[in-house]
């Protein structure tokens, strides 16, 4: 269990009970954290899955090109992104507001004007995931391993020297799709479930990117037969399980109320005996950070459930801003 959380960016960040190995190193003396993980010089890179419908050349060279400009920029490249998300806040108050409120009723202490602060920064913070969706296209996987670090390697070298491979756990916190750059790199084989966008472009353009990464992407609909599998290759799934786009789910209790999670990697975890590896990755100064937690007990399908969302909200209060409570949470919410 995840105890001594501090600020994300001031920092130790992190500390765990004993036996535990997420642990974020102090930070030297560039600002950059030291990686406690595997020999990155030699690491092997996830290779790219072919996509069965990728979107038209065209699109797939303007990609590219924003992928370049945006790398170009370097930390600028936020400048657009916040000015995006400070026109939405001026122009949706009530959507800032409403935040706000589910800001405040996870963080009991928080008072109204930096709720709505913090409201404020996680529209902002959202906005920057979604830039770096396209930053992180192309991007070479040994500059990830050198300027992003993942603490607490150790465990999903334990999940799959003991068991084959892991479950990952994730929330709608920081940025997942960096979270799969940043493990690809490093040659591990991963594979996720993502629901269909609309309008079709977009969604071909979005598959196509994670897919070109290394990452295995499942549909809904395929997701049962194709994670189980996944598992038996050596795979590791990586699943949100906080916003269930389907499925069975379970009520657990997160970030101050009742909440439906998803049982998928539960139930996974007790059919393949592959553990669940709580995760969060966010932005750690003007770097990414992933913190893997220990694996979570084996128990009922509830109870595991329940550590899982403990353990994804200890992880969150180590940048709360970079969570997105932008719709409804809690099933007594109105």
């Amino acid at each position: 269990m995840i105890h001594g959380a501090e600020s994300a960016t001031g920092g130790v960040a992190i500390e765990t009970m004993p036996g535990g190995a997420a642990r974020v190193s102090q930070p030297d003396g560039a600002g950059v954290s030291r990686q406690r993980a595997a020999p990155m010089a030699t690491a092997p890179v996830a290779a790219p899955n072919q996509s069965h419908s990728p979107p038209p050349a065209v699109i797939r060279s303007m990609w590219g090109g924003l992928a370049g400009t945006a790398r170009a920029l370097g930390w600028r490249r936020f400048l657009f992104s916040d000015a995006a998300a400070a026109v939405f806040c001026l122009a949706r108050p009530r959507r800032v507001a409403e935040c706000a409120n589910r800001h405040r009723r996870a963080d009991p202490g928080l008072a109204e004007g930096p709720s709505h602060a913090r409201a404020r920064a996680s529209y902002r913070e959202y906005y920057r995931t979604c830039l770096d969706l396209v930053w992180a296209h192309g991007q070479a996987p040994e500059r990830v391993r050198r300027l992003h670090p993942i603490d607490g390697w150790e465990n999903i070298e334990r999940a799959r020297a003991e068991h084959g491979a892991g479950i990952f756990c994730l929330a709608h916190f920081g940025n997942w799709d960096m979270a799969a750059t940043m493990a690809l790199s490093r040659g591990l084989a991963m594979s996720t479930v993502m629901r269909e966008f609309r309008p079709g472009l977009f969604n071909q353009v979005i598959v196509w990117a994670r897919e070109r990464r290394g990452l295995e992407v499942f549909t809904p609909t395929r997701a049962a037969r194709g994670l189980v599998d996944a598992v038996r290759r050596g795979r590791f799934p990586a699943l949100l399980v906080d916003i269930p786009e389907g499925g069975r789910t379970v009520e657990v209790r997160f970030r101050g109320g009742p909440v439906l999670f998803s049982t998928a990697p539960a139930t996974l975890s007790r059919h393949s005996g592959c553990p669940l590896l709580p995760v969060a990755c966010f932005r750690d100064g003007r770097h990414y950070r992933i913190v893997v937690d220990t694996a979570v007990p084996p128990g009922g399908v509830g109870e595991m459930t329940q550590t899982v969302a403990d353990r994804l909200e200890a992880l969150m209060a180590l940048a709360p801003d970079q969570w997105y409570p932008f719709n409804r949470v809690w099933t007594d919410e109105p």
